[in-house]
């Protein structure tokens, strides 16, 4: 066990830094509802049937949504909507589509149109989450109840509750409760829930790490858990440890119902789940610490910082480098030059200027020069430096084009989750004369104006 004790820090730092607080959860149900009631207009809109009843789906429904480390606020949301099988139409895309294009008819700030996608429609929502809306067909069986059908690339018999069920069920099982002589735990109840949220916000507590969502997350937490009745933290500890024994053997995960689906059927499932391996690997053995006769206080909560990446157990703050507008840096020769970025949605619509804020995949980026007092004609050379899971797996860490001071403008991408550094030179008969940087945050967020 463990040496020196750190439970009651940990439950500390799970219940001010990592459960999310109910104004989050008061955000997301806000939102939530904003779009149940615009799909519900919307179907009225044109002149079909709403859906009879709806759930909440994914971490929300589980309560494991945690705070984003980043402090982005980023979450997303996932909910079934469950229609009377003669409402819809036969075909499970054309179900889906008709709820995107409900969506459309009362469509309102959102950052792109709603999409249609293979399992759910998804709503990348400017002012709020990326929310999914699973659609499902219900029919009455032979006995009177009702069974269930989930519109993915055809329609498949699914319980619209079942991953939450499963969920509720082994948190109740699994956790440590009073045993048969009343005896009760020193943890508090529900144990299984905090270690899965607190797996969840080691898996994003990097930006520029690309591991598994949540629900394979959950799934494999579940799956490896090791309960203590005394200790948050030895729980932690040992459960990390079986998640790295487990994944040595195979980083295949599959769906808890014990169906034969496989959660990482697709190369970048798979993928996450392999790089969760390596940072497992990298991290643990830094916490090899606190199993030391004399470990200190200072030591056991600076090894725990190795897995949580918070200033609440690191000595100061580790703050990552952003920058809104690049200032105006003097070159070798005393010239200077400014550079700003615009934000453009896959849509095309223009979203302005980045200032700073973590921006979704697939966003583009064009960069241009402000101002520079070296005089015309100049070439401009534009170098980019990527870091992360994703680039380094793309070898795409460092590449770059030229512009002139006619056409000073260069347009990429946010292709790769990762904080990633632009710079601009200004050349001129060979020399570099000014230059100056950009850090542009590549993540899972959502467009903010700043």
């Amino acid at each position: 066990m463990a040496q020196y004790d750190l439970s009651a820090e940990v439950l500390t730092f799970h219940d001010q830094y990592v459960r999310l607080d109910e104004a989050a959860v008061e955000r997301l149900r806000a939102v939530r509802d904003t779009n149940l009631d615009r799909i519900r207009l919307g179907l009225d809109d044109l002149e079909k049937p709403r859906f009879k009843s709806w759930r909440n789906q994914g971490g929300f429904a589980m309560k494991t949504v945690v705070n984003d480390p980043s402090g982005e606020s980023d979450h997303d949301l996932d909910a079934a909507l469950i229609f009377d099988k003669d409402d819809l139409p036969s075909s499970a895309l054309a179900a889906r589509q008709r709820v995107r294009d409900a969506l459309l008819k009362r469509a309102s700030n959102f950052l792109e149109e709603p999409e249609a996608r293979t399992n759910a429609v998804t709503v990348w929502y400017a002012d709020g989450y990326h929310l999914d809306f699973a659609i499902y067909r219900r029919s009455l069986d032979s006995f009177g109840n009702y069974k269930y059908e989930h519109a993915s690339t055809d329609w498949a018999a699914r319980d619209p509750d079942e991953v939450t069920s499963w969920f509720e069920t082994a948190v109740e099982k699994k956790s440590p409760a009073a045993d048969q002589f009343g005896n009760v735990p020193k943890v508090r109840l529900h144990q299984l829930r905090r270690i899965v949220r607190l797996v969840k916000w080691f898996c994003r507590s990097r930006s520029s790490w690309n591991l598994p969502g949540g629900m394979i997350t959950s799934t494999l937490v579940v799956e490896c858990y090791r309960p203590d009745r005394d200790r948050d933290d030895v729980a932690l500890y040992n459960t990390l440890a079986a998640m790295q024994a487990r994944l040595r053997g195979s980083c295949r995960v599959y769906h808890p119902k014990g169906d034969g689906r496989e959660l990482t059927g697709k190369e970048q499932h798979l993928t996450e789940v392999e790089m969760l391996k390596d940072k497992l690997d990298k991290n643990i053995p830094k916490l090899a610490i606190i199993f030391e006769t004399g470990c200190t206080r200072e030591q056991a909560r600076s090894a725990w910082d190795w897995i949580f990446k918070h200033a609440f157990w690191a000595d100061k703050e580790v703050v990552e480098e952003s920058v809104a507008l690049a200032k105006a840096d003097t070159g070798v020769s005393g010239h200077t030059v400014r550079m700003d970025c615009q934000v453009t949605a896959r849509n095309g619509r223009n979203l302005g200027a980045y200032v700073g804020q973590v921006l979704p995949k697939n966003m583009s980026l064009q960069f241009s020069v402000v101002s520079t007092s070296v005089p015309a004609p100049y070439d401009i050379r534009y170098e980019v430096q990527n870091t992360g899971d994703e680039a380094t797996r793309a070898h795409q860490l460092n590449w770059g084009g030229n512009a002139s001071s006619y056409t000073p403008r260069w347009t990429t991408s946010t292709a790769y989750k990762g904080p990633h550094r632009m710079t601009c030179n200004i050349v001129k008969n060979g020399l570099t004369l000014a230059s100056t940087s950009m850090v542009i945050r590549i993540g899972v967020g959502r467009w903010t104006r700043g």
